[in-house]
């Protein structure tokens, strides 16, 4: 019965887009330039009654020129599908990060999660739980307006242990932005278009085809986005998110 949750669960996730990760933090690069802040967010899968609310935010410290070379990020979620499956996941994310004036440098950081799964009460198989953990170290390449990260990431569960790993690439410019990612499963590949109080993000799984569009409106430094995804044969989605900047980021 778990390995049948977990699969659905997955397959689930696979309908949540990259706008949502903070709620499916698995596969994030922990190297990243802090962009202090806060979020929230919420996003459900109609056809199989799962949803999932998250939050998180991150903060940094020792401030050099345009960036923090500290970096604290924490994201929360909860996820229930129908009377099956519940979840609670945190992670946790550290990172280092050494600029050059001109934006050329190097930012190194690891991330420690916790997963807390169960059955509800009620079904057949209520009482059975277990918990896993997800150790990640990554590493990022930085010369604004490109960057190129590297991430391995460990998951542990009694005695059952996977790696997984991460390459992308990324181009972060202020009006439009691009970037390519492959895990060793699937490639994804995104875009955005910004305006002064608006912005396009689109985002493209494959070979499992897969893709979300987001909308999002900016006032001052709020931002509230609405997200539309759809996983090809698999089930569509939708979902929103509010989040606001502490300080204004000026590096990748």
């Amino acid at each position: 019965m778990r390995r049948l949750i977990l699969l659905i669960a997955w397959l689930a996730c696979i309908a949540c887009a990259k706008d949502f990760l903070l709620m499916e933090n698995l596969m994030e690069n922990p190297a990243q330039v802090a962009d202090p802040g806060f979020e929230v967010a919420y996003a459900q899968v109609p056809a199989v009654s799962l949803s999932v609310v998250g939050v998180g935010g991150e903060f940094g410290w020792g401030r050099s020129g345009d960036y923090d070379r500290y970096r604290l990020a924490f994201s929360g979620s909860y996820l229930e599908m129908d009377s099956l499956y519940r979840q609670v996941y945190s992670e946790w994310d550290f990172s280092v990060a050494s600029l050059s004036k001109d934006c050329v440098g190097f930012v190194a950081g690891v991330g420690y999660g916790l997963s807390i799964d169960w059955v509800p009460k009620g079904d057949d198989f209520a009482g059975e739980s277990w918990t896993s953990n997800r150790y990640k170290a990554g590493a990022t390449l930085v010369r604004s307006p490109l960057s190129l990260s590297a991430m391995l990431s460990l998951l542990n569960h009694d005695s059952y242990f996977e790696f997984d790993y991460a390459l992308a690439l990324r181009f972060e410019g202020s009006r439009i932005g691009a970037f390519v990612e492959f895990d060793g499963k699937s490639l994804n590949v995104g875009d955005y278009l910004k305006f002064e109080h608006f912005a396009i993000y689109s985002v493209y799984r494959f070979p499992d085809f897969a893709m979300s569009v987001s909308i999002v409106f900016s006032i001052g430094n709020w931002n509230f986005s609405g997200a539309y995804g759809n996983a090809g044969s698999l089930w569509d989605w939708f979902g929103f998110s509010i989040s606001k900047s502490i300080r204004k980021k000026t590096i990748l």
